[in-house]
């Protein structure tokens, strides 16, 4: 099990928001959050970091695990918080015979998932 992650970004306020909107869906609500950082949490103990960098940033893909109505609202929340479609929530049977997944681009190009198998 994942305990944490955490998402270096460079627009942090820009971030924070997109990940507030997008997470909730899946059960993800603000946590502790600090200059330049804010933890998002999950009812499972695990969680999720956006923490402002003045380094390289490299984009990263995340998947997490949700219904396949957690899915649908994360797509929509992460389109309207200003994230790109880079794929709608659909069976993916190349990845797995009953994989259902959805992927937003965040605003800085981390490859955000939500899915299930």
């Amino acid at each position: 099990m994942l305990d944490h992650l955490t998402i270096k970004v460079k627009d942090f306020d820009t971030e924070a928001a997109f990940y507030e909107a997008a997470l909730a869906p899946l059960g993800y609500t603000k946590g502790a959050e600090f200059p330049g950082a804010v933890q998002f949490a999950s009812a499972d103990g695990s969680s999720v970091w956006v923490s402002r960098t003045d380094g390289d940033v490299t984009p990263a893909h995340v998947a997490f695990v949700g219904d396949e109505d957690a899915i649908k609202a994360f797509h929509t929340a992460g389109l309207a918080a200003g994230g790109t479609d880079n794929g709608e929530p659909d069976p993916r049977p190349n990845y797995g015979p009953t994989y259902y997944a959805a992927f937003v681009h965040d605003p800085e190009g981390n490859n955000i998932e939500a899915c299930k198998h």
